[in-house]
């Protein structure tokens, strides 16, 4: 199966995006707020399409990976670090002890 996102589309934060992204792999249903479109390719693994703030990105997923996928969210497998909050100038992984002046 493949699916396109577009993460921009949705207000939630990354905590109930990646929850719902999570339903999304385990359940194969592609019933999410966010999904453009949706291909049944025959193939076994799930191919994402994801546009997120101003990235793009491809994530394939097997179907043995996709509980791990499910429990970890997708911003463990992408290469930029997504907003907590969508227009956040605060990043979702603050570094202990680091203090951030507005």
């Amino acid at each position: 199966m493949k699916v396109w996102i577009d993460r921009n589309t949705c207000d939630s934060n990354l905590s109930a995006c990646e929850s719902c992204f999570g339903q999304l792999v385990r359940s194969g249903v592609p019933d999410r707020a966010c999904i453009l479109a949706y291909k049944d390719d025959g193939s076994e693994s799930m191919t994402i399409y994801m546009h997120s703030e101003d990235h793009n990105v491809m994530l394939v997923i097997p179907p043995e990976m996709r509980d791990m996928v499910a429990y970890d969210g997708w911003s463990r497998y992408v290469s930029f670090e997504p907003a907590m909050v969508k227009g956040d100038k605060f990043r979702s992984r603050m570094r202990p002890g680091e203090v951030i002046k507005a």
